[in-house]
């Protein structure tokens, strides 16, 4: 079942994932979709995103530790025009659209395997005023942690859907 902190439930609306539309996701994002999911050793990895990642999977000793590593990605966001707060509502959509649209792909390939996507916003470390997103994607798997726990999420803006949420497309 999908999650929301109340901070992101605050930016986005409680319904965020019922107004998700195709055209929230940019060209890059549906690029990386459309390459679909690979599985190495183990990880369920985004074949184009693990295309482009040099980390060796012999340092990694858990594959839920590769897969953040290769899976976690900044939010393009070059085109935005927002200042300051005003951009994290596109963001979050945005990276919602992408991990929705992602699960979906993955659901369709690897339908017997439940991975988590987690999407969240934050100021960048050297402007408080300027906001960036990222998103990461890893596979469920019986007896491990979540990468993130919604309990221990405290005045952040993080989302979390999973492969079960997203079995339709996106209109």
């Amino acid at each position: 079942m999908p999650w929301l902190s109340a901070e992101a439930e605050m930016v986005g609306g409680a319904h965020i994932l019922e107004t998700l539309r195709r055209h929230d996701l940019t060209p890059e994002l549906d690029t990386v979709v459309r390459h679909g999911w690979r599985i190495i050793d183990g990880a369920v990895l985004l074949a184009s995103w693990y295309e482009s990642y040099h980390g060796d999977r012999l340092t990694f000793s858990e594959a839920m530790d590769y897969e953040v590593a290769v899976n976690g990605r900044g939010i393009p966001d070059l085109d935005l025009t927002e200042d300051r707060y005003v951009r994290v509502p596109r963001l979050l959509r945005r990276g919602m659209a992408f991990a929705w649209s992602a699960l979906r792909m993955q659901h369709s390939q690897f339908p017997d395997i439940e991975v988590s996507a987690y999407v969240s916003i934050s100021p960048t470390l050297f402007d408080p005023d300027y906001f960036t997103g990222n998103v990461t994607f890893c596979a469920m798997r019986y007896g491990e942690r979540p990468y993130i726990a919604q309990e221990l999420v405290n005045d952040e803006i993080v989302a979390a859907i999973f492969t079960k949420d997203c079995v339709f497309d996106l209109d």
